[in-house]
């Protein structure tokens, strides 16, 4: 979720984001919307008007990307396991049929 600054949350000081209460509607707002869990729904702020590079509003991007890094990995995990689980009842279906 971008842009969080354009909806008053927080304009200078993003160290208590999570803890705002608009950003708290809208990130249920979103989550409702897209169907997927609130604690999937990163706020993060663009950097649209900064000359300089800011700490807070880098934080959030690499809390974001951290979390979709750990998604992406969870998936992967599932996705092998069942493909093993899957090879594994083959082999032993094959394997009682020859016996």
């Amino acid at each position: 979720m971008t842009k969080i600054d354009s909806y008053g949350a927080h304009d200078d000081d993003l160290t208590g984001i999570f803890r705002d209460a608009k950003v708290k509607d809208l990130v249920k707002t979103v989550s409702d919307m897209f169907g997927v869990p609130s604690n999937n729904v990163m706020p993060v702020k663009n950097y649209e008007q900064e000359a300089d590079l800011e700490t807070d509003v880098n934080i959030l991007a690499l809390l974001a990307l951290r979390r979709l890094q750990n998604l992406a990995m969870d998936y992967l995990e599932l996705t092998t396991s069942e493909e093993v689980a899957a090879d594994s009842a083959l082999e032993e279906s094959l394997m009682s049929d020859t016996a």
